[in-house]
């Protein structure tokens, strides 16, 4: 998949811009603060309806304006041409439309167009809490499945309901099981829809992150590397490891539930459920949160970023989008290398940058390249 063309107006700097990208390696340039990644951003809505870096929409609207349009010209790997807008205004007020059709909702958007993410702040993936990783597999998992996304919306719903008849009966000490039991019920059954989806995506997963882990160390100057063993592990319900279907995970979940009750109304809060749910990452058996080396961190997230190329790709039959934003400054030259010489490989790409060298390094890797000078907003071939 190439994005051909984009058109920005009263996005975040970007006023008016258009920007024609090429078929392999795109570089923006520019020093900080000037809209590099507010293009990147741009580019996201287009396949995920929202910014990968906004917490909402609001804030991407440029200040004084009240409307942002972002309108892209988007070419699937079967040379079939989509033209993809997003437009939203200060009343709040989102639209959306491919080839000229609105959908019948934004979810049934995502993951038509798919796309992969890699910026500074997806460290939080192997530095952080399960929330991080749960987002990370949610995403993928949303691009590749609209059931899963469909259920995961729905879940969120219960579960805030749930939430709040457990908190207001922990507030009133009164506990009314009639009340809660039918959310209960509806929390067991996406949940369980979620949980067993989850556990097959680990599975299948593990065999992508360890092909693109060892591609990496194995073209390494580190004498350590051949002995680096990644692994996922599915960290969910008591004994989930074993279930053969969905129904046996929501008996495992209605139990873990029934065994929870009270402490669930001493806290007020649902323990039990995906929300909990953790991908843990290991090296040769050993959490990388907790014990790996900064340069173990950062080969397990480029090493997991080109699984989701590669995962995504043979799920949607269709190339995704790669996505780097400011990642060169966060890596030492060796990785930048390795980074470069496989994402050269993979299709479009587009890469922000305060440093001209990569583009003289991704010349190296792959002759299609383009790029582009960013200043205060204004976008020129450089």
């Amino acid at each position: 998949m190439n994005v051909v063309r984009i058109h920005l107006e009263n996005f975040r700097n970007h006023e008016n811009t258009t920007i024609d990208f090429g078929e392999g390696i795109n570089v923006l340039l520019g020093n900080n603060g000037q809209g590099k990644t507010n293009v990147l951003e741009a580019v996201s809505y287009l396949s995920l309806t929202k910014s990968f870096y906004a917490a909402s929409d609001g804030t991407v609207l440029q200040i004084g304006k009240n409307t942002f349009e972002v309108e892209g010209t988007i070419q699937t790997d079967a040379n079939i041409q989509h033209t993809v807008r997003a437009a939203y205004n200060r009343e709040g007020e989102k639209q959306f439309t491919v080839n000229g059709n609105k959908p019948d909702t934004l979810a049934s958007v995502i993951g038509r167009f798919p796309i992969v993410v890699l910026s500074p702040e997806n460290n939080a993936i192997t530095f952080g809490g399960p929330a991080e990783r749960r987002r990370f597999a949610d995403l993928l998992l949303s691009q590749i499945s609209r059931s899963y996304l469909e259920d995961s919306i729905e879940y969120r719903r219960v579960l805030r309901q749930r939430n709040k008849l457990l908190l207001d009966a922990k507030i009133d000490r009164v506990y009314s099981p009639d009340i809660v039991e039918p959310w209960s019920s509806s929390l067991i059954q996406l949940g369980s829809r979620i949980i067993w989806h989850r556990k097959q995506f680990v599975e299948e997963f593990q065999i992508y992150v360890l092909r693109a882990y060892k591609d990496l160390v194995q073209n390494s100057s580190y004498t350590s590397s051949d002995r680096e063993e990644p692994l996922l592990r599915y960290d969910s319900l008591a004994g989930v490891e074993h279930v053969k279907s969905i129904e046996e995970v929501a008996g495992l979940m209605r139990e873990e539930l029934r065994s929870k009750q009270f402490d669930e109304r001493k806290r007020g809060t649902s323990l039990v459920g995906p929300h909990r749910d953790d991908m843990k990452l290991m090296i040769n058996g050993i959490s990388v949160q907790q014990y790996a080396s900064q340069g173990q961190h950062k080969t397990m997230l480029v090493a997991l970023k080109i699984a989701e190329f590669f995962y995504l790709k043979e799920r949607r039959n269709e190339a995704p989008l790669f996505l780097l934003d400011d990642v060169f400054s966060e890596l030492d030259d060796h990785r930048s290398r390795l980074l470069l010489s496989t994402v050269a490989s993979l299709g479009q790409t587009i890469i922000t940058t305060t440093d001209e060298a990569v583009f003289h390094n991704a010349v190296a890797w792959n002759g299609m390249n383009r790029k582009f000078w960013i200043e205060a907003g204004a976008v020129n071939p450089a």
